[in-house]
């Protein structure tokens, strides 16, 4: 029974890794087109309250330099995701950039957070792989760690 949870969690971190990578490689022409930027104009069209606030402090004014940690935000998740390296890091970074692109989309407090793919399945399914026995599971902070173990003289 535990063989196979592992199994499916380290599944779980191969798919939600591949997620990732992918929608950042979907993000590599960005800065030449300037997508997030028109984003967020079009999201603050119709922003109001706290959104409206972000969007018009935070994002627009950064959005060159937010597009840059975006890609490699997602990039490095997806990676550290597909190798098992500081998953744990990895899903609270997720989970982070996640949630602030749903609340500038103003995801947060409609029904469309439940449809949107950062939405409670992606971010849970971080959590659990990251919590649940993901990164031990052909993980090379595993690898590392044994690789520790045999290296260290036993008492």
């Amino acid at each position: 029974m535990i063989k196979r949870t592992l199994l499916l969690l380290l599944l779980l971190r191969f798919v939600i890794g591949a997620f990732w990578f992918e929608h950042s490689h979907q993000k590599w022409e960005w800065p030449e087109t300037g997508e997030l930027q028109a984003r967020f104009a079009r999201w603050n069209e119709q922003a109001e309250g706290l959104q409206k606030i972000y969007l018009e402090k935070f994002c627009i004014p950064n959005w060159n330099t937010l597009q840059y940690l975006v890609i490699f935000g997602e990039l490095t998740v997806g990676l550290s995701f597909l190798f098992g390296w500081w998953t744990r890091a990895a899903a609270w970074g997720g989970a982070f950039m996640a949630f602030n692109f749903i609340f500038a989309q103003g995801g947060v407090n409609n029904h469309e957070l439940i449809g949107n793919p950062y939405g409670p399945v992606l971010v849970m399914g971080s959590f659990a792989v990251a919590y649940g026995g993901g990164e031990a599971q052909l993980s090379i902070s595993n690898l590392l760690q044994r690789q520790n173990e045999i290296l260290q003289p036993q008492p």
